[in-house]
């Protein structure tokens, strides 16, 4: 029975269970790309509790360990429950629940089936080391833009908010280990050595030997051959048997001497997005001249509806063509498009039709929505015919999408330049993407906001607001000026829904001209 197997030996015990009858071992989470799924974990670890309470009362034998575990993950989800939104969008809060039910969480299962009672159960599928891992990927997305160190995001404060708890070194080690696990060697050099700042012997949850190791492999790879050496040299010391610091200083100390008669080879230059960062920080700010030729206006002349109800058009550029429309969806639409999409949503993917999948340049869920649906899907529609005066029998499906923890869609067009004597978008067979039409379904708090690094425009989310731009020019050619991108959320959920128009049947809507800038 599990109550004559020694207290001490029971972390072994359950090291041993989790490693031979894990039962989630093939499962791939996909909570960390969308809030909306994120926000399934608040519930999980709500019914988690819930069995875990129903357990203690049968096995009086655990009752001390198992309700210290309990009222420790009990604060956290009072926490969490106070806003699951804000909790869950939180990079910081998003890593510790995801990570708490990926490693705590399975801990005290493993704990608890070494005896023949009540078991955890539950309906959801648990988040997986995948999802922890998009989470800190999502992190490291949001640092790069955002110009944010490790010791302040550790310490809980990030750009004049206190967002949750500090983190302890053993957090900071495994997201420093997961960087570098994803080939991010100069973020995790940054988490390895704030964890390393951060480690006492008192609470380390990690050794100190464990994260020296680490950071020596990081700083390796990043051509830090002296530094790694040094702290290979320093475990030594410490430890003169480990093996991995014995197996490393060798090789350092070659590649050291490499270093000094060959230099380092060139590093592969990363990717030029133009403003791009800083258009997502809100950095660049356009001249004077361009801003003083845009107005606010009505539009009443599109439609016979518009005459009675006009929209509120903001002018973002004239060249290319881009406009904002201002409270041009209500709340009760944005709630009903919440609800019929949520059961559709999945990963989004990236490419044409021949094409698609699944890429870390675009973290978010989507669904497809036909407009005899709901009939606020046709409204949609009919409101987006308005907007864009072009007509609808061209256009693709509603699609509704959710970004993720630091989700974002780095810098793309809508159209696409298809192999010649070939058609764009085929399955589609209406032509290219004309026009772009995108709205938003929430605030967010901080970050999302939609960008054209080519020409300096950066529009932040507002719910019940849409844009509008052409993708193509007058003559029907792709203008590569409308290269934008989806900054990543800080904090928030955003949701959107775009409406992608295309050429065919608009010969008469919007004309074709010789010149393109007619």
């Amino acid at each position: 029975m599990a109550s004559s197997v020694p207290w001490k030996l029971l972390p072994l015990a359950a090291a041993v269970i989790l490693c031979c009858l894990h039962p989630w071992a093939n499962v791939r989470g996909e909570y960390f790309s969308s809030v909306e799924k994120m926000r399934q974990l608040v519930k999980l670890e709500e019914s988690l509790i819930a069995s875990l309470e129903h357990y203690i009362k049968l096995h009086e034998q655990k009752v001390a360990f198992l309700h210290r575990q309990k009222d420790l993950l009990t604060k956290e989800l009072k926490e969490a429950q106070k806003n699951e939104v804000q909790y869950v969008s939180n990079p910081i809060t998003a890593f510790m629940i995801a990570n708490r039910l990926v490693t705590d969480w399975e801990r005290i299962r493993s704990f608890m089936a070494m005896d023949v009672g009540a078991k955890l159960e539950n309906s959801t599928t648990l988040p997986t080391t995948d999802d922890v891992l998009g989470i800190v990927e999502g992190l490291a997305r949001l640092q790069d833009i955002y110009q944010l160190d490790a010791k302040e995001v550790a310490s809980g404060k990030v750009l004049d908010r206190q967002l949750h708890r500090q983190l302890t070194p053993a957090d900071c080690y495994q997201i420093g280990v997961k960087l570098s696990g994803s080939y991010n060697y100069r973020l995790a050099i940054s988490w390895l050595r704030e964890a390393l700042r951060r480690w006492t012997t008192e609470n380390p949850g990690v050794s100190k030997v464990e994260i020296m190791n680490a950071l020596s492999y990081a700083l390796s790879q990043q051509g830090e051959y002296e530094e790694a050496l040094e702290l290979t040299n320093n475990v030594l010391k410490m430890q003169p048997d480990n093996e991995r610091a014995r197996l490393s200083k060798d090789p350092l100390e070659k590649w050291i001497d490499y270093k000094k008669e060959h230099g380092l080879p060139p590093r592969k230059p990363e990717p030029d997005y133009g403003n791009y960062y800083s258009l997502c920080r809100g950095d660049f700010h356009r001249p004077a001249s361009d801003l003083a030729t845009l107005h606010c206006r009505y539009e009443r002349s599109r439609s016979p509806f518009l005459r009675i109800a006009p929209l509120k058009v903001e002018e973002v550029n004239h060249d290319p063509y881009i406009v904002v429309y201002h409270q041009v969806i209500s709340d009760k639409e944005i709630d009903t498009l919440h609800t019929i999409s949520k059961s559709s949503m999945k990963r989004a993917m990236v490419g044409d039709d021949n094409k698609k999948e699944v890429s870390k340049s675009r973290t978010s869920s989507n669904g497809w929505l036909e407009d005899f649906m709901h009939p606020v899907v046709r409204a949609v529609t009919t409101r987006t015919e308005d907007m864009s005066g072009l007509t609808m029998d061209a256009a693709e499906q509603l699609q509704v999408g959710n970004y993720g923890i630091g989700g974002h869609y780095l810098p793309h067009h809508d159209y696409v330049v298809p192999e010649e004597g070939k058609e764009p978008y085929p399955v589609i067979g209406k032509g290219n993407r004309i026009a772009t039409v995108m709205y938003y379904l929430s605030d967010v708090e901080i970050g999302g906001a939609t960008v054209f690094p080519e020409i300096g425009v950066g529009i932040f989310p507002r719910k019940g607001s849409a844009i509008f731009w052409y993708n193509l020019h007058a003559n029907g050619t792709a203008d590569s000026r409308t290269l934008h991108a989806a900054c990543p959320v800080f904090l928030g959920s955003k949701w959107v829904a775009n409406k992608w128009i295309h050429e065919h049947g608009q010969e008469f809507r919007r004309p074709c001209q010789l010149d393109q800038k007619a």
